[in-house]
């Protein structure tokens, strides 16, 4: 088999691998890299792709700012972090070595893998939450969060259709996969790649929008609020604007009546607002406690950054928590300092200065709202799916999204 039909078919596989295994995505990475390394850099690479690799560099200038600051500060240097960010180094290299029938066979592979992945999901759901009902089924939550959630009586056993019990045995964080799914419904209503009817386009948008619902991520909710927005106020048609106004209090009403999003809004009400501490702390408050840290960083540690590994340790200090800042913003602020934001904003903005359309703006704003509320360019997962998409805007097929349906 020839070199460039292997690449054919690894490349559309690209991203549905990562939804389900890391270590197969890994290897697809890999192989599409050594394909490229050995058919395309002999041929090598014009001055206007390396003016935009340069541009597109900027976010991986950061991580390494923070890398070198983490070897000042005396807490090595750790390869991990670093070869899983390789997908922005190498990505744009295998984007511009594909041909604009790989690209748009990718797009139409993510949706529909997402699209019976997703349907697996909510039918597998539906069935063991029939045949569970009426029994506790402890899960992922703890057991004092289990008998909250289990204390009302339900049609169907909700804890089976919740996000912790609804990805089976796959270890997907909701978040990650709301994005994703979010993005799967900008594919279908912004671009001309899925070919199907009117009803079959919206019955694919309503499943999604069903999962991102299901599994109650605050990102993925306010992601699907603001396609819907987006969808039925660009034409600024009253009829349009009037139905957009019911979709998106529909969607508010389904979200509030789902019982684990009840749970928790009524777990961060309790323990944000009412300071509630006999409630066991939600993530939001895990969240704020987070961000506001911040304020213990000296103005000489925000200006400069402390590095990936130091900055963690201060944040353990300061509030109790081994993690991150769950905000890709302020965690570029502590680990590169305001260079480091800088950076990361000149690489958020850059594919709106090379296109004009719906499709990348949208995606951008999605992108945005998700970086505020999680480290999503941090984790493998959302690593190879912004890398992905962020190559194909700049490197891909000038005409890919020329064209809106």
């Amino acid at each position: 088999m020839k070199p460039e039909t292997v690449f054919n078919y690894l490349f559309i596989l690209l991203l549905p691998s990562v939804l389900i295994s890391f270590a197969a995505n890994s290897i697809i990475f890999v192989l599409l890299s050594v394909i490229v390394a050995f058919s395309q850099l002999t041929l090598g690479y014009s001055n206007a792709f390396f003016k935009k690799y340069g541009w597109f560099s900027t976010f991986i200038i950061s991580i390494f700012i923070a890398f070198l600051l983490d070897i000042i500060n005396q807490h090595g240097f750790n390869t991990r972090l670093l070869t899983k960010r390789l997908a922005f180094v190498l990505l744009p290299f295998i984007v511009f070595y594909s041909k604009k029938s790989h690209q748009t066979l990718a797009l139409k592979m993510l949706v529909y893998s997402m699209s019976i992945l997703s349907s697996l999901f909510i039918v597998i759901g539906l069935i063991r939450s029939w045949l569970n009902k009426g029994e506790i089924v402890y899960g992922n939550w703890d057991s004092e969060t289990t008998e909250t959630f289990y204390a009302n009586d339900m049609l169907l056993n909700w804890g089976e259709l919740s996000y912790k019990r609804i990805f089976l045995f796959l270890d997907i964080h909701p978040t990650y996969y709301a994005f994703f799914s979010a993005v799967v419904i900008l594919i279908i209503l912004f671009t001309p790649f899925i070919k199907l009817g009117k009803w079959q386009k919206w019955a694919l948008v309503f499943l999604h929008s069903l999962m991102i619902l299901l599994i109650s991520s605050k990102a993925g909710i306010i992601s699907l609020l603001l396609i819907m927005g987006i969808e039925f106020f660009k034409a600024k048609n009253p009829k349009q604007m009037i139905l957009g106004l019911s979709v998106l209090s529909l969607i508010t009403i389904i979200a509030l009546s789902i019982p684990s999003t009840q749970l928790r809004i009524k777990r961060a009400y309790q323990s944000v607002v009412l300071k509630d501490t006999s409630v066991k702390k939600s993530s939001s408050v895990g969240r704020l406690q987070l961000w506001n840290s911040l304020n213990d960083f000296s103005t000489t540690e925000l200006i400069t950054g402390l590095g990936i590994k130091t900055s963690r340790a201060k944040v353990k200090e300061f509030t109790g928590q081994d993690k991150n800042m769950h905000n890709q913003f302020l965690q570029a602020l502590v680990s590169s300092g305001i260079i480091g934001l800088i950076l990361l904003i000149c690489f958020l903005a850059m594919p709106s200065f090379y296109h004009k359309n719906i499709f990348i703006y949208s995606f951008t704003a999605l992108l945005v709202v998700n970086l505020f509320l999680e480290n999503m360019l941090d984790r493998v997962s959302g690593i190879m799916m912004v890398a992905f998409f962020y190559s194909l805007f700049i490197f891909g097929d000038e005409s890919l999204f020329n064209k809106e349906p």
